[in-house]
């Protein structure tokens, strides 16, 4: 357990985001895939990446994932194209996450994959073998996971006969499939997109050695929280940019303040803050649809605003990720005296009693985002976190930027 909190409430300095895991799990498969020789920069140390990568440099069949949840679904796909005999299996936690729709669209394939223990989950034996596509159009609409596409979509080269995917364009996370399109066209594929169908082409044109991946998106909102929160604030951040194969820069502007200035030079991004008393303007409504894991940083933030009232859409993934998210969100807002309600096919937060007591106790529930996502709070007043070890899947040293940024993290 950490007690965390920030005497100055000033903000100045570098912070160097970790690189980013969508991207690097990604890049992983592909160049594992495609191009082996492929030099990979700036590979993320997030425990999944690092998992991921540590399965493809030790060439073991028997596969153990822990909790890396989009390792196991990419190396699926992955298996299914490869020729061995291969188990993956991981977390207690992760096996209880579904995966039929998954494999059973790889079965139509052809693909040769059985359950070892409950139907529908892991752990998986599979051996490779050759998949091909018995129409010209696999429909996979019904899936509402953007790592089952994406899991699809990069092997769609491997796959034989000429075919098209169909997709849900309105599935949890879709802006996920759009950055593994954006991978796999970095990779030299062509890939075709016209609505709801996708087409991905069996060539490969591509004449890199070497890939650079981008710093984390989602890293850098917790930042951005922090900067709503602090007196005054004066951060760089090398290396980010707005025009990037990210797609969260959609929501950087959603919640604005004059107070707030966003710079981008030739080292990345600034953002400075400056003493204004004016209040915010919020809108009626925020939706998460496209990238749920940044909800809970907002719900956090927004009580602490100001924000009296919000309905939030597009949450309803939140309770299959590395804990159930819904619950976990409305146990941190309870202790801030928020409450949040589903209500009409959308999530309802009533603000109006906001407080925070010193020193109260946020529960990390196992997970990254659980925790990293309250620290924030931390520049009103103290605040204890349960467990401070679960950043590592995606954030490493994010207590060590908080420490060299002014924060007081006391280990207790």
């Amino acid at each position: 357990m950490i007690q965390l909190s920030h005497t100055s409430k000033q903000l100045k300095g570098e912070v160097n985001l970790p690189s980013s895991k969508s991207i690097t799990n990604r890049m992983l498969i592909l160049s594992k895939l495609y191009e082996p020789d492929l030099s990979l920069e700036n590979i993320s140390t997030a425990n999944d990446s690092q998992i991921l990568q540590s399965i493809f440099t030790n060439s073991d069949s028997d596969m153990y994932v822990h909790d890396a949840g989009t390792a196991y679904r990419f190396l699926t796909s992955y298996c299914a194209v490869s020729e061995g005999d291969w188990v993956i299996k991981g977390t207690q936690r992760l096996h209880q996450r579904p995966i039929a729709h998954l494999v059973d669209v790889l079965k139509t394939l052809g693909a040769d994959i059985t359950y070892l223990d409950k139907e529908g989950c892991g752990p998986l034996k599979i051996k490779g073998t050759k998949l091909k596509a018995p129409t010209n159009l696999i429909d996979i609409s019904h899936i509402n996971s953007s790592q089952f596409a994406s899991s699809l979509l990069m092997i769609a080269p491997l796959i034989e006969g000429e075919f098209n995917f169909k997709v849900n364009t309105k599935m949890s996370s879709y802006a996920y499939v759009l950055l593994t399109i954006a991978c796999m066209r970095r990779m030299g594929f062509s890939v075709w997109v016209q609505g709801g169908y996708i087409k991905v082409s069996k060539k490969q044109k591509f004449d890199g050695e070497y890939f650079k991946i981008e710093p984390d998106w989602s890293s850098f909102y917790y930042w951005v929280s922090m900067v709503h929160l602090s007196q005054e604030s004066d951060l760089i951040f090398p290396g980010i940019r707005l025009n990037n194969m990210q797609k969260e820069r959609k929501k950087l502007f959603e919640i604005g303040h004059p107070s707030i200035h966003f710079e981008e030079n030739r080292d990345g991004i600034r953002i400075v803050k400056k003493q204004i008393k004016k209040p915010y303007d919020f809108p009626e409504e925020l939706n998460y649809s496209n990238f749920p894991d940044m909800a809970m940083t907002f719900a956090c933030l927004l009580p602490a605003l100001g924000c009296k009232y919000m309905k939030f859409k597009g949450l309803e993934s939140l309770k299959y990720k590395e804990c159930n998210r819904e619950h976990a969100l409305k146990k941190h807002l309870q202790s801030m005296k928020v409450e949040f309600k589903f209500v009409h096919k959308k999530w309802h937060m009533d603000s109006t009693q906001f407080h925070v007591k010193e020193n109260t106790l946020f529960d990390s529930f196992d997970d990254h985002r659980m925790a990293m996502c309250i620290a924030p709070l931390s520049l009103i007043k103290p605040i204890c976190i349960s467990d401070s070890s679960v950043v590592k899947k995606s954030y490493p040293h994010f207590w060590d930027d908080l420490d060299r940024h002014g924060f007081q993290i006391n280990y207790l």
